[in-house]
């Protein structure tokens, strides 16, 4: 690798979830082999940010509620000509994106793929011209994009991601024998994660008579209607509504646990998964075309059809019953993660995936002429005159 190599992590945003966790993870990696990094954010949420300041991968983000979108961009935009990296990623939105356009010649361009969903290659498709490579974080997906026409002039590349793995001295001693102690841990929201579907699992769980402490980790708009739904009738079968976890504290909740729940109904990998699995968790999660197939077999945990709802309680009351079979799922979910889904491999990938020499990079501008990006419905909207009112309203909101 290049010893010039500067990467800089362009995001949307930053909120919880697997697409935050990837870039705490790859930053701090890239930070400890004294590779040069930045994380660069379009909004001023950052919950992770202790998690990132320990790592000591520095974190700019832009105000949303103070900065009008063509400002927010040129802020970016002047803070890359600062760093003059020699990579650049752009994840998760065509936010991040828009960056792409605007480097110049000689820095290498990534666009990275983290959900397999329409709308996430749709929004790619628009940024090809500007992209050195597509990474895409689960197998599913790069085939998906690698037969897209849209997709044919940049190539296509899957780079899975990878969690820290715990030191066996660290990890818990679990009395199989004991009440059975589950984990949802992502975004509690409806669309994607399926959270709504909890009190019927609830429900089915309770009507077994099966003991079990179910803790719901996470933050998100259905949070409420979880707290209002979710009662539990017997001292034996108990809930918990946590919030969000810091990304420093996973570990520790992770050894509290026996199975890890997953319900959506699409995920690019679903990295919390992947993450309890290196603990030993066992997980009962739905049997998505992207990145589960890649982490869960009947070896290592329990798939459920999307369509069958009652299937996720089955699992779970199958697993209270067959304990051998938990203990053994436990042990080889642990093994699969340790093999090819560590931090230090995922960032082996990332960086087998840069060109090995660094090519003559042109001089980084001083102004930048900012258009409509390449997916505004309304580009009239980010016209310059539009814009002075814009702001305008900004600063009266503020």
């Amino acid at each position: 690798m290049n010893d010039s190599i500067k990467i800089a992590l362009v995001a949307g945003g930053l909120n919880l979830g697997g697409s935050t966790t990837f870039l705490c993870n790859l930053g701090g990696e890239l930070i400890r082999r004294k590779i040069p990094v930045e994380v660069l954010s379009f909004e001023r949420e950052n919950p992770l940010a202790e998690d990132f300041r320990q790592l000591n991968v520095p974190v700019l983000c832009q105000d949303e509620k103070r900065g009008i979108f063509e400002d927010r961009l040129r802020a970016v935009l002047r803070e890359l000509s600062r760093f003059q990296p020699s990579v650049v990623l752009a994840t998760l939105s065509a936010t991040s994106f828009e960056v792409l356009r605007y480097l110049p010649t000689g820095v290498f361009r990534v666009g990275v793929g983290q959900a397999d969903h329409p709308t996430t290659y749709e929004m790619m498709w628009h940024y090809v011209p500007w992209m050195d490579l597509a990474a895409m974080v689960s197998q599913t997906m790069r085939q998906k994009a690698a037969a897209m026409p849209e997709f044919a002039r940049v190539p296509v590349a899957y780079l899975r991601h990878g969690v820290p793995m715990p030191l066996a001295a660290d990890l818990p001693v679990r009395d199989w024998s004991a009440p059975q102690r589950i984990l949802y841990l992502g975004r509690l929201t409806r669309e994607e994660k399926r959270v709504h579907l909890f009190p019927e699992i609830l429900s089915q769980l309770c009507a077994s008579g099966m003991p079990f402490h179910w803790t719901i980790a996470g933050e998100g708009e259905e949070r409420g209607f979880l707290e209002a739904s979710l009662k539990p009738v017997s001292p034996n079968q108990t809930v918990s509504i946590i919030g969000p976890v810091r990304y420093a504290d996973v570990p520790a909740l992770l050894k509290q646990h026996d199975i890890c729940l997953l319900t959506s109904d699409h995920e690019g990998f679903g990295l919390s998964v992947l993450e309890a699995m290196g603990y030993g968790l066992v997980p009962v999660v739905s049997d998505l075309p992207a990145g589960i197939p890649e982490m869960v077999d009947k070896t290592t945990g329990i798939l459920v059809p999307v369509d069958d709802v009652a299937g996720y309680a089955r699992a779970i009351i199958h697993l209270h019953e067959h304990r051998e079979e938990l203990a053994a799922k436990s042990a080889a979910a642990r093994e699969r993660v340790k093999k090819g889904f560590s931090v230090e491999a995922m960032t082996d990938r990332w960086l087998a995936a840069f060109p090995p020499t660094t090519a003559p990079i042109s001089d980084w501008p001083k102004q930048w002429s900012i258009t409509a990006p390449l997916t505004a419905s309304h580009p009239i909207y980010f016209s310059p005159p539009v814009r002075v009112l814009r702001r305008m309203v900004a600063r009266m909101r503020n």
